[in-house]
């Protein structure tokens, strides 16, 4: 039942792990940089007169013939200048978020960019932001985000990567578990190996390795929250920064939710029948071109951690209340209106808003009749200006704002923890016009962090107005220096007692007064549902 709701839903809800992004970022009048070397060998960047950019790295060997879902391997290494100067391949995908993806790409996709400041010295020791793109473990690539305000705001060093998606990324066939290999998270595994990475080569761009934060939104966010409880990751990074990433809490089946390892084998081998792969071996899942998994996949992917024994050991809400984590300072949040992002995407591509049969329609097939019909008493049409904005209530406080209170206070019982709501209901929105306000919709905030970034292609293009500005200098001050947090003089680590959660907004950010969000955001109810 499940599984076909979530099919059922795929042209209508699945874009809740979104972003793909902007189109990679160009610069005129580009000159080469100095040569640098890593372990793989000498590399030359480009500078453009504000910032140095290495693109296009290779942190792993291809994952493609025999390496096809396998666990990451070191790059070949090699001896002559390796010249850094455009972007890589993007990782294979559909056009499962509609615009928000760009359809194509290789298998050979496993590449880094580091851009630096212009004066960056070995010797600087610089903090290093390492960015996870979302896309619902889907679609996307690091280059779709320009962190040039962050490099020249900050002096930091920043990393964006790519890592395998869809099929190519998480996949639990159990006659590929037979090699005795790490299996099933893929991407996520990718994700870590580039972490790897930043620590044996980020000192030779002028990065501290002691001072590495990651960073993600949306599936994004919750791919640095399985890095943080992974016991792969020990060391690997010291500060957290979770953006509407909390669903990894949820339990299963519920939307959004952590899949166990037997529920992804299902998954698989139900793609290798369709597929073709009558037999079941991993030799003719091999031998699929992309071309034919790209065709069939749509229906089989997964957009959430599998609970696979060894990456991930356990269910993440069990290790998070266990204090099985990798000792970081973790910053959690979200936007005050994530779900009107959905409700305003939807519109856009119907050309029509949620009437009053829809919206309970959709709470129907969304939770089932018996949970749908205690949520349609929570959130009655009455209270809301329409049937879109009660929709966008729903989905806000389901998936995200009332996971992340229980992360919040889960996660502060065993780490310092800083608790946000970004709350700018001025936020520009790069959708086409909609029926109803955006507010501070799901992914409002990157172009607070990414100067332009508005979505895909077909996406209006946002600018910031003055005000906006100075919130954006705020929010890149704060995700960049954690390591610093005890310096802050307006934001306290988070305390359950006081449910102290900062409120990012114009005219002046603040923290809520305790029961605030929880109040806004319905959450006792949720609470009550046994969703998570």
């Amino acid at each position: 039942m499940k599984k076909n709701i979530a099919r059922k839903l795929s042209t209508f809800l699945i874009v809740i792990a979104t972003i793909c992004g902007t189109p990679a970022f160009s610069y005129e009048h580009d000159q080469p940089t100095s040569v640098s070397m890593i372990d793989s060998g000498p590399i030359r960047g480009i500078d453009n007169g504000k910032l140095f950019s290495y693109l296009g790295i290779p942190y792993a060997k291809p994952p493609v013939g025999e390496f096809r879902w396998q666990p990451p391997q070191a790059p070949e290494p090699w001896t002559e200048t390796y010249n850094a100067t455009k972007i890589s391949n993007q990782c294979v995908q559909n056009s499962d978020l509609g615009a928000f993806a760009t359809p194509g790409g290789q298998e050979d996709c496993l590449y880094l960019n580091v851009y630096t400041p212009r004066t960056a010295k070995m010797t600087q020791d610089l903090p290093v932001f390492v960015w996870i793109h979302g896309g619902s473990l889907w679609v996307g690539q690091g280059a779709d985000y320009d962190p040039s305000k962050i490099v020249e705001q900050q002096n930091a060093i920043v990393v964006t990567f790519n890592y395998r998606l869809g099929m190519f990324g998480f996949f639990a066939h159990p006659d590929i578990k037979k090699e005795n290999k790490p299996y099933a998270n893929y991407g996520q595994m990718d994700q870590s190996f580039a972490l790897d990475w930043v620590q044996r080569n980020i000192s030779s761009f002028g990065g501290d390795p002691k001072n590495v934060t990651i960073a993600g939104e949306s599936s994004g966010g919750t791919s640095v929250l399985a890095q943080v409880i992974s016991p792969w990751n020990k060391g690997k990074f010291q500060n957290a920064v979770i953006m509407s990433g909390s669903s990894m809490v949820l339990k299963y089946p519920n939307f959004g939710a952590p899949r166990p390892l037997d529920v992804a084998e299902k998954v698989a081998t139900d793609f290798a029948t369709a597929v073709g792969c009558k037999k079941q071996n991993a030799e003719c899942l091999r031998n699929l071109t992309i071309g034919q998994i790209l065709a069939t996949q749509t229906p089989y992917m997964i957009n959430q951690t599998i609970i696979d024994g060894d990456f991930m050991p356990i269910s993440p809400a069990q290790a998070i209340q266990e204090g099985q984590i990798n000792d970081v300072t973790v910053m959690v949040g979200t936007n005050r209106d994530e779900g009107r992002f959905f409700a305003g995407f939807t519109e856009n591509e119907t050309k029509k808003p949620l009437t009053e049969k829809s919206y309970y329609e959709t709470l129907d097939a969304f939770f089932g009749i018996e949970l749908a019909t205690i949520i349609k008493q929570q959130y009655p049409i009455s209270e809301y200006n329409s049937a879109s904005e009660a929709y966008s209530a729903v989905m806000t406080d389901y998936l995200f704002s009332c996971p992340a209170n229980r992360l919040m206070h889960s996660l502060s019982e065993h780490t310092k923890v800083y608790a946000y709501e970004f709350s700018d209901r001025t936020a520009p929105s790069y959708l086409k016009p909609t029926t109803f306000p955006q507010g501070a919709y799901h992914t409002a905030e990157l172009a607070y962090l990414f100067p332009g970034f508005h979505g895909g292609k077909v996406g209006q293009p946002i600018v910031l107005n003055y005000l906006q500005e100075v919130l954006s200098n705020e929010i890149i001050q704060y995700w960049v220096t954690l390591t610093q947090s005890n310096k802050w003089k307006n934001w306290k680590p988070y305390n359950s007692k006081k449910e102290n959660v900062y409120r990012l907004m114009l005219p002046k950010s603040h923290s809520l007064t305790k029961g605030r969000y929880i109040s806004d955001h319905q959450c006792s109810f949720w609470d009550t549902t046994n969703v998570y």
